[in-house]
């Protein structure tokens, strides 16, 4: 009887036994099998760590280039300091003869920017004051006209180009374009045309001098507004993914100031996402 309840009790404690470790190897299985998926969920995550940084430092394509013209430097106007402090490479167009004139040139030159001359011309609408003392108007002689375009050049410090402000007028008569372009030519610049008249002669007289021109797509801020900014901002950067390149002008002082300095700023982002580097002018001459 003895031996019955031994033998009993051995193959209890061996069921027992068994079941524990049976419950033991379940155990390590489970986890087991949660380190596995820890070890593969951190896997996962590295690997689209890794991806993130590739996709990052892959380099943009590059669909089109876009020059932005700011004129009207010179008076130290509304939106000076923040159109400079703009981390991409603007084109300051800078009006000669002004109080502020090599100021601005030597602020904007400091902050990366490039810079040209904004020559007053003469429109067919306005009043001849505000071209200044200086102002290039039609009935100057063409030795009238080379003397105050070399002297603009000596007022305005580290140009490499030209501009038109305002003048409608003067953009049509090809005797005063090309004494301009003769200047231009003689300080190796190139000429902008702003179009402020669809009867320009500025592109036929600089190509007979063998003077590089460019021409203005988009006036960025007729309408004063951040909003309507923005948009003409896009239709550069389109025109610009259709043509290769294009240029928009925008102002400092009472036409635009702070308010276009602020849509440039917050547009940078997206031009550059739609594949447009923004460059100097010259740039676009090469």
């Amino acid at each position: 009887m003895k031996n019955n309840f031994f033998v009993v009790t051995l193959r209890k404690k061996k069921i027992v036994y068994f079941m524990l470790a049976l419950l033991a190897l379940v155990i390590l299985l489970l986890t087991a099998g949660e380190l596995q998926n820890k070890r593969y969920d951190t896997l996962g995550n590295n690997y689209k760590k890794i991806a993130m940084v590739f996709i990052q430092r892959q380099p943009r394509v590059m669909k089109g280039q876009v020059a932005i013209i700011i004129d009207d430097f010179g008076n130290l106007g509304n939106g000076t300091k923040e159109m400079l402090a703009i981390d991409r490479p603007l084109t300051c167009a800078i009006i000669p003869f002004l109080p502020y004139t090599k100021e601005d040139a030597v602020l904007a030159h400091g902050n990366g920017h490039e810079i040209i001359i904004h020559i007053p011309m003469e429109p067919h609408v306005g009043n001849p004051k505000w071209l200044g003392e200086k102002g290039i108007t039609t009935n100057l002689s063409t030795e009238q006209i080379k003397t105050i375009i070399r002297e603009a050049v000596e007022e305005v410090p580290f140009a490499v180009g030209v501009n038109n402000h305002m003048g409608s007028k003067a953009t049509e008569d090809s005797r005063v374009m090309a004494a301009i372009i003769q200047v231009v030519k003689e300080n190796n610049m190139y000429i902008v045309d702003s179009k402020t008249s669809i009867n320009s002669v500025v592109k036929k007289i600089a190509e007979e001098y063998n003077v590089p021109i460019l021409e203005r797509a988009v006036f960025l801020d007729n309408e004063k507004s951040v909003g309507a900014i923005k948009k003409q901002l896009k239709t550069l950067g389109e025109l610009a993914i259709k043509d290769g390149s294009a240029i928009g002008i925008g102002h400092v002082g009472p036409e635009g100031g702070i308010i276009t300095a602020t849509a440039i700023k917050e547009m940078i982002p997206q031009l550059e996402k739609m594949g447009i580097e923004i460059v100097p002018v010259s740039h676009l001459t090469k």
